[in-house]
């Protein structure tokens, strides 16, 4: 198994096709015509592929925690006003939703 830091440059360029819409087969027979090695393009892309990924659930899956904790402050902060004259409809119906958006914004880095 090769390191890929040891092809800094060429996993720049492989993320920089990436994010220009390229997908793997193109990546890899550009890479292939100019002059790269087979073996190490296609592990390269391979591997390039598999860490974004990596790197997108990891945020989606921050996002889901953080939305979960601001639906659970929610939660606590409804229970305390509804015993009080306080901004119960604010509490519920806004930090709610927003911790919902949060979730439903992590689910889609996820999946």
């Amino acid at each position: 198994m090769m390191e890929i830091t040891e092809h800094g440059p060429l996993t720049e360029k492989i993320l920089h096709l990436l994010d220009d819409g390229q997908g793997r087969e193109q990546i890899t027979n550009d890479l292939l015509i100019e002059g790269y090695e087979e073996e190490i393009v296609t592990e390269l892309v391979k591997e390039t592929i598999k860490l974004r990924q990596a790197k997108r659930m990891s945020q989606g899956l921050t996002l889901i925690l953080v939305g979960a904790v601001i639906c659970f402050a929610s939660f606590l902060l409804t229970i305390t006003s509804s015993f009080s004259s306080g901004s119960f409809p604010i509490v519920l119906y806004g930090l709610t939703s927003a911790g919902i958006l949060v979730v439903f914004a992590g689910f889609t880095k996820v999946f």
